[in-house]
């Protein structure tokens, strides 16, 4: 048997959309697995079970990415094509059943609208495979025995970042005599473009109090390090995500986005929302007394 899988550009929703993918994998044993997904999210989906390959989607003008996908897998004939990308790939294809993500209903979170694909109730959460080498290299970075938590400070779009100088204080605060754990270090995640950001708030907190993670070019071992650490602070971003599917605890700052619709999923998740007005919902309202209260409460 074989699936062809196609999935989003975005971390955020590649994570969301694993769900679906271990319904496929569980549903299908020895199914072998081609994913699609963006050059983002293609090191998520290397430990799937059954994987033949990932085929890498580089967005092109004239919607040519497409062409060249299509060209790739039109001579395998599928037993399952399924389409988060709502392009035209699955009618273009010799298939036996093809699924094609619908339009957005903006009453449901996205976990629930993938799964309303297969029917599946209740909604099959995110799920993220880690290889045991990135497990490996995850407990070399922050195995060490003392407690971490996880400060992700960065977003894709500007309005989603509440302000650095908060997340400084916030870790003050974290690292005080007291905070919410004795011994506690932190682990500051963000991009390779992130890196001076990152570096700038690790300079400002006690030495050895910090280590920076950024630019890693694997999401299993960032998902792995996260879920060594007791919580995870994050703006809403794939990271939330990532952390949230991992099983860490996890703390998602929310702006002007939805919390109802694009919130991490996961029963250890609790949402920070912006107070909310007619206009619009600033994540600067959000306070750095709430967070900390959030991560107290997480933890408890």
């Amino acid at each position: 048997m074989r699936i062809l899988f196609i999935t989003a550009t975005r971390i955020g929703d590649a994570v969301i959309s694993t769900g679906l993918l271990a319904h496929l994998v569980d549903e299908n044993p020895g199914a072998k697995i081609t994913v699609a997904c963006g050059p983002l999210a293609e090191s998520l989906f290397t430990s799937v079970p059954g994987l033949d390959r990932v085929i890498v989607l580089y967005k092109e003008s004239f919607s040519r990415h497409w062409f060249r996908l299509w060209v790739d897998v039109r001579s395998q004939h599928w037993d399952i094509v399924v389409d988060l990308r709502r392009s035209l790939i699955p009618y273009l294809l010799l298939t036996n059943k093809r699924f094609r993500l619908g339009s957005d209903d903006h009453r449901s979170h996205r976990v629930e609208l993938l799964s309303q694909i297969f029917d599946l109730a209740p909604p099959r959460s995110p799920t993220i495979w880690i290889s045991e080498e990135e497990k490996a290299v995850a407990a070399g970075l922050v195995g060490s025995g003392d407690p971490f938590i996880a400060l992700c400070p960065t977003a894709a779009r500007p309005e989603k970042m509440w302000p650095s100088d908060r997340f400084l204080s916030l870790a003050h605060s974290l690292l005080n005599d007291a905070g919410p754990l004795p011994n506690l270090k932190l682990l500051l995640v963000g991009a390779e473009e992130d890196r001076s950001l990152l570096m700038r708030l690790s300079d400002a907190l006690p030495v050895g109090c910090s280590i920076v993670m950024a630019g890693c070019p694997n999401l299993q071992r960032v998902a792995a390090a996260l879920s060594l650490c007791a919580v995870t602070v994050a703006n809403d971003s794939g990271l939330a995500h990532l952390a949230a599917a991992s099983g860490c605890p996890t703390v998602a700052l929310f702006g002007p986005t939805r919390a109802d619709l694009y919130r991490p999923w996961g029963i250890r998740v609790s949402v920070v929302q912006a107070p909310q007005n007619q206009e619009s919902s600033l994540i600067t309202g959000i306070s750095v007394d709430e967070v900390f209260a959030a991560v107290h409460s997480i933890l408890d």
